[in-house]
């Protein structure tokens, strides 16, 4: 059975599919699940998404059954506990300290110079993200980390990537090492194309990821059977240095990516390990070490109304489009946009990593170019 939010569609197959009329309503949700669970006795709970992670973890508690528990899920999701595990691991991570108001941050500013970077301890897709550059301007956030738990951070200069990891009962599946295009998720910032690409597994760099998210699992409160979306800064001189990890899937274009270095879409492969269905693990793990090089690639919204809709560029897959023509993005919604809102996204593979990013290059363009855009500017205006 489902729970799901009200106009969702969830596809065949389920015994009886639950709407709840707020799904960011986490008594709302808790309490269609509970009543659920006495129809049908369930034998696994499956959550794909950020939101539900926690929630996931109250009823594995409440029912007795196996994954990720609510003390795993608290510091897979909070990034100050998160941040303390890996660090009492060995793992570098960069400075920080929880922020309740704007005080905090200034005093952390003060002894840490340099830009940081302030965001909510549970928050995901980038949104509610600060980067200061002085420690008056932590002035400005006084309503914003008042308003939810925060921390703050010094700012890591480094390229960052990210690495898609799978264990079953404690033995690794596979776990696949990606570069991020630009500033990574925080790119969208700018209105920029960006994306990702998985990493050569010939280079250097992919083992040592690799390596430093096991240890990182290991580290953390983590179950026999889990699935990891990590990410880590390298800086300029080879250091990696932990961002955030998430216990589950990746979102935005990344599955679809996966899928092609996986053989298999990776929430299809969490589902089916999860939910204890047979699963060949092997062929994944052969799969991984022979695929091409795959990437994926998007197109964030801008300020305004879409005019005009892109077509599919020649070589690339999975090319979707997420929006319509006559589709607004004004003030309040262009704020509150997380980094994987693409407005169209593709995947590309390549057996040869110069093409790839060719091909990356020329995509990004001819869809870019593709839109038709009546911009508005801050407050209103159209320009």
């Amino acid at each position: 059975m489902a729970v799901t939010a009200a106009g969702v569609g969830v596809g065949d197959g389920f015994a009886e599919v639950v709407t709840v009329a707020d799904y960011t309503d986490d008594d709302a949700v808790l309490d269609a699940a509970r009543a659920a669970a006495k129809r049908h006795r369930p034998r696994a709970i499956l959550a794909l998404a950020e939101i539900d992670v926690a929630r996931a973890a109250v009823l594995r508690g409440e029912l007795n059954l196996p994954g990720l528990g609510t003390v795993a899920a608290t510091v897979y999701r909070d990034k100050v506990p998160m941040k303390l595990f890996a660090r009492a691991a060995g793992i570098r991570v960069p400075d920080f300290a929880p922020a309740t108001n704007a005080d905090e941050i200034a005093d952390f500013m003060a002894s840490h110079p340099g830009r940081v970077v302030v965001k909510p301890r549970g928050g995901s897709g980038s949104t509610g993200v600060y980067v200061l550059d002085a420690p008056e301007q932590a002035a400005d956030l006084a309503g914003v980390v008042s308003t939810e738990p925060y921390e703050v951070e010094e700012f890591v200069e480094g390229v960052l990537h990210h690495v898609d990891a799978f264990r079953v009962d404690g033995v690794p599946v596979a776990a696949v090492a990606s570069r991020y295009t630009g500033q990574g998720c925080l790119e969208h910032w700018t209105d920029a194309p960006f994306g990702s690409r998985t990493l050569d597994t010939a280079d250097p760099l992919t083992d040592r990821l690799v390596q430093e998210t096991w240890r990182l699992v290991d580290a953390l409160p983590s179950p026999p059977t889990v699935c990891v979306h990590a990410e880590f800064f390298v800086t300029a001189n080879g250091e990696i240095v932990l961002c955030e990890v998430a216990a589950r899937i990746a979102g935005g274009p990344i599955p679809k990516m996966l899928r092609q270095v996986l053989g298999i879409d990776p929430r299809e492969l969490w589902s089916r390990v999860e939910c204890g269905l047979p699963t060949d693990l092997d062929t994944v793990r052969r799969r991984v070490r022979t695929a091409p090089h795959a990437a994926f690639y998007g197109v964030p919204p801008r300020r305004g109304r879409v005019l005009r809709l892109p077509e599919k560029p020649p070589g690339v897959t999975d090319f979707t489009l997420h929006t319509h023509v006559g589709d607004e993005w004004g003030d309040e919604r262009y704020e509150r946009r997380k980094s994987a809102d693409f407005l169209a996204s593709w995947v590309i593979t390549d057996t040869d990593g110069v093409a790839l990013g060719e091909k990356l290059h020329l995509s990004a363009a001819l869809v870019s170019t593709g839109f038709g855009w009546e911009l508005v500017e801050h407050g209103g205006g159209v320009r």
